[in-house]
């Protein structure tokens, strides 16, 4: 498979087939989208022809349109694969080639092939003789399975896919088994292979197996029994003899053969006079890294050549970069007889170990004695290697500063290997194989935390345990300090830790333990970096968003993209800093706690107000740069607070839409957390967001923060930008249904307004409140309140506001029923404006306008072909909210035309995405529409069901005249119903 530059994309076949990114779960569609997905996996890079696809979808009875289908779902999967893919740019994941399509990805992201290259390792092991590192890399190879192969996809093929993986899965246990009988190990695997060979009555191997391992644990008389009953089974089933092996060592247990006995245990090699044992004790509560310890596992096995397999562990502070070195390191001591060294080179702690007296120490553990020691580091990394020539000695070098410090200590010849673990990368040490030790995932940091603490502590406590490792940000040290503590104090309980833990400030205070300390061990790293590195570690930890990108790290720093680059490489390099992709950089939690802790003592206020201020400058102008891109025209952006920086720039408007998608949420955050001291950039921002708001429908998400901004903005008696956030809040809750509240606020709005240069805002505030006289009821009221928002947008000189204005007085009188041919020139007016604003997604939300005033004219054939249009125009991409109601108001036309199996897709794929924008009227629309069509084709239950479901949409969101439709439809029991 080729590698590409997707991070952190991963997927598993062993078990239930899911995709993850990072941490997190890729929604992958319908069970016969998943297919699609999983027959391209398994081709391994090799491309798939559309005909194999349709074929492994569908089996032998495709729908018509089939192939049209498949390029939805190939559409859709190379949409969850690639979020952040630009629309120009080609799919670099699932591509198309001559025919077909194929799945590039990065080495190592299937299970499967990583599962079939320790296969083929470990019988290359077995085949040089390396029995138990064989059997070693076999058991973490098999850890990989979680359940029957492709659990959950659908299909001939990948039911034929499942009986092969099923068949590698099996054999690679039956070679891992008979190596556990070859080792001597024959006792622990009797209950296996019983299982095993109940399972599958005809495989032979197995059989024979279980006979030898009963006969080598003195139960002769079992052993033969299982020979009859293999023999019994084999006539009755296949009317055959058993094999020539099998009943071979049937002719041996007969005779107490003396080569069947167990074998004696290996002669180790010569050893050394003394043999240094120096590791430390492994921990009884080691928990998880199952996948780090075989990797470390695996790279220590390949000691045959003459290179030094040397395995490097890198983390953060506290991470269990030691922790899993010790375990790793015991459970390969096997493979080295000749002893294992261990020493703590302190890079952490300000004096790190000199390599020459870590050499001296280590000679006198091998038996050199202080006579002959040489002076020199040169002279004493010479004959330390000398000395481990033709040894197996395993090196764990723990606590590396840096590379310089670790290339003396290392063995020089095959046979030896090491172990490193720093919170450095050590990039630059050659021919070794990287560990990332990472934080605990909930689930383990809970298996820690339970297992320390017993389990009769923690009974009923299963959520506060949850909480507790959440607030530990699953920061191993953390969630082991806080678990040994309670485990000494009986009348604490979990839910009472989670309550210490609540407080930000002090948390970081509360996680240490009797020498042991979290900010003890942040100190350690924070005091190796120099004054730059520091001044950055702190003032970026500042911003709320938890994720920052390179250019928002510059902005915050006040320093060029160029010299920020190489500083934050530098702070990930020492385990300060994490970079989640390409220049995308976080703080663990807790670390980022200690880093806010650093700034409020060190840095001044006007310094950390001054790194707020330079994100707000750039966040603000990137957000200027996409409104004006998404609505040209519109004069909000020339209104804006003046800013510093030019800001992100955007090739077009699907480039910065899906800059608003990604940065939606942390933009929230922000402005959230610098509302009180900068309310006039907090409410500018979020009126910037306001076109990225509308295309997510993010609604809910913005109030909140809105109301934050508006009691800022109040107490500081900024009246400009109290009537810019009212207004957007005031449309935000009349998009939630909070009609009064919403009025309340638009009202104020208006207020504020009125009589100002704020033109622009004055008129987008009487289009809100046009609207919500008539979802309040005053219908008059409302078509006037937009007439006079168009009026007040065209004496602005704001032709974007107009045309938005005008659009809304089409829906009122849409809605009033006052449409004839003169509304129907209205709305070709407003097309003609947005086509002269060059406003693409004006244009095609125009269209949508005159395909309502059609359908209001009795012309639904074409009503349809405008919403049509509109839906082009938008694609797959474009404005949600948007396409929504061309597909409720297409499945309309539909209706109208008589064709409801159209109606009942397009009423489909409206209810599916309100539910992906949690746009509920919308969905109690498309609910309504899918029910009149089901009731069309003779589904009454089915369109009760829709009806039911839109009713109790209505009730909730207080849409009376839609509910009292909907109760007709469902007749008499429930016109009552509430």
């Amino acid at each position: 498979m080729a590698a590409t530059g997707v991070t952190g994309l991963r997927f598993t076949v062993l078990g239930p087939f899911q995709a993850w990114r990072g941490e997190n779960a890729v929604p992958l569609g319908s069970p016969q989208q998943r297919a699609v997905l999983a027959l391209l996996l398994l081709r391994q890079g090799r491309p798939a022809s559309v005909d194999e696809l349709v074929d492994a979808v569908w089996d032998e009875d495709p729908p018509t349109g089939a192939v049209s289908v498949l390029r939805t779902y190939v559409s859709r999967l190379r949409a969850v694969l690639e979020p952040d893919r630009a629309k120009n740019r080609p799919p670099g994941v699932l591509v198309s080639v001559a025919g077909g399509y194929a799945l590039h990805i990065p080495d190592g992201a299937l299970d499967l092939t990583v599962f079939e290259s320790r296969l083929h390792e470990a019988r290359e092991l077995r085949t040089q003789g390396a029995h138990r590192a064989a059997r070693d890399l076999l058991r973490s190879a098999l850890d990989a399975w979680k359940g029957d192969p492709l659990a959950g996809v659908p299909g001939a093929s990948a039911e034929a896919e499942r009986a092969r993986l099923t068949e590698l899965r099996l054999s690679a246990t039956e070679i891992r088994v008979e190596l556990d009988v070859e080792l001597g190990g024959h006792s622990d695997v009797v209950p296996e292979l019983i299982t095993l060979a109940a399972a599958h009555p005809l495989r032979e191997r197995l059989r024979l197996l279980l006979m030898l391992s009963l006969y080598r644990c003195d139960r002769q008389a079992e052993a033969l029994a299982v020979y009859h009953d293999t023999r019994r089974i084999l006539i009755a089933e296949l009317g055959i003899e058993p094999g020539p092996a099998v009943r071979d060592l049937h002719r041996q247990l007969l005779a107490a053969d003396p080569s069947l006995a167990a074998p004696r245990t290996a002669a180790e090699p010569r050893t050394a006079a003394v043999r240094p044992a120096q590791l430390p004790s492994d921990l009884t509560d080691f928990t998880g890294r199952q996948t780090e310890t075989a990797r470390v596992t695996a790279a220590l096995s390949g000691t045959s050549g003459t290179a030094v397999p040397i395995a490097v562990l890198t983390g953060m502070g506290g991470a269990g970069k030691t922790v899993l070195a010790v375990h790793a390191a015991h459970a390969m001591s096997g493979h080295f007889p000749d002893g294992q060294l261990y020493v703590d080179l302190r890079g952490a702690d300000g004096s790190p170990a000199d390599p020459s007296a870590v050499l001296a120490g280590f000679l006198r553990a091998l038996g050199e004695k202080d006579q002959g020691m040489p002076d020199s580091t040169v002279e004493r990394a010479a004959l330390y290697r000398s000395v481990l020539a033709g040894r197996r000695v395993l090196v764990v070098l723990d606590n590396a500063r840096d590379a310089e410090q670790v290339r003396p200590l290392l063995p020089g010849s095959g046979g030896c290997a090491a172990v490193v673990t720093s919170r450095s990368a050590l990039a630059s040490l050659s021919g070794v194989t990287h560990v990332a030790v990472e934080v605990f995932r909930p689930q383990v940091a809970a298996a820690l935390f339970t297992r320390i603490l017993g389990g009769s502590r923690t009974e009923g406590e299963r959520l506060a345990i949850l909480r507790v490792v959440d607030l530990c940000g699953g920061h191993p040290l953390a969630v082991r300090i806080v678990a040994s503590r309670l485990a000494v104090r009986p009348d604490w309980t979990v839910t009472d830790t989670v309550d210490q833990l609540k407080d930000e400030r002090q948390r970081i205070s509360e996680l240490r333990l009797e020498g042991l300390g979290v900010e003890a061990c942040f100190r350690l790293g924070y005091g190796e970096l120099d004054a730059e590195q520091a001044r950055a570690f702190r003032l970026l930890s500042l911003p709320a968003p938890g994720l920052l990108t390179l250019v928002e790290a510059a902005a915050v720093l006040g320093r060029p993209q160029e010299q920020v680059e190489s500083l934050l490489e530098s702070l990930i390099d020492v385990g300060m800093l994490e970079s989640t992709a390409r220049r995308c950089y976080r703080f663990h939690d807790l670390l980022r706690l200690f880093a806010r802790q650093r700034a409020q003592e060190e840095e001044s206020a006007a310094a950390r107000e001054g790194a707020l201020a330079g994100l707000l400058d750039l966040l603000l102008a990137t957000a200027r740069n996409a409104y004006s891109l998404i609505r040209p025209g519109h004069k909000v952006p020339v209104s804006l607070l003046p800013t510093e920086h030019r800001g992100v720039t955007f090739s077009d408007e699907e480039q910065a839409g899906a800059w608003g998608a990604r940065q939606l949420d942390p933009a929230l955050e922000f402005v959230a957390q610098i509302a009180r001291t900068a309310p006039a950039g907090a409410a500018d921002l979020i009126l910037a967001l306001d076109p990225l708001l509308m295309s997510e429908h993010r609604w809910r998400d913005v109030i909140p923060v809105a109301r934050t901004v508006a009691d800022a903005a109040r107490r500081a008696g900024d009246r400009r930008a109290e009537r810019r956030i009212c207004y957007m809040l005031g449309g935000a809750l009349m998009q939630t249904e909070e009609l009064e509240n919403a009025h309340e606020v638009t009202s104020r709005a208006l207020e504020l307004s009125v009589g100002t240069e704020d033109h622009t805002v004055h008129a987008m505030a009487l289009n809100v409140a046009g609207l919500l006289a008539r979802k309040r009821g005053y219908e008059g009221g409302g078509l006037e309140l937009g007439l006079r928002a168009v009026a007040e947008a065209r004496a602005a000189e704001d032709r974007s506001v107009e045309a938005l204005a005008m659009g809304n007085v089409i829906l009122q009188r849409v809605q009033l029923g006052q449409v004839d041919e003169l509304l129907l020139d209205t709305a070709l007016r407003q097309l003609d404006l947005y086509e002269s604003l060059g406003d693409q997604q004006g244009w095609a939300y125009a269209h949508y306008r005159i395909g309502q005033v059609l359908l209001g004219l009795g012309r639904p054939a074409e009503a349809l072909s405008r919403f049509e249009e509109c839906l082009a125009r938008l694609g797959p991409n474009g404005q949600s909210f948007v396409r929504c109601a061309n597909l409720i108001r297409g499945a309309e036309a539909y209706l109208s035309l008589g064709q409801p199996q159209m109606a009942a897709r397009f009423a489909e794929q409206a209810i599916a995405l309100a539910r992906e924008m949690n746009f509920e009227r919308g969905e109690a629309h498309a609910n309504q529409m899918l029910g009149d069509a089901l009731d069309l084709v003779g589904h009454a239950s089915w369109a009760r069901a829709c009806w039911e479901r839109s009713l109790a949409l209505c009730l909730r969101l207080g849409m009376t005249d839609e509910a009292a439709r909907l109760r007709a439809s469902l007749g008499p029991q429930v016109a009552d119903a509430r």
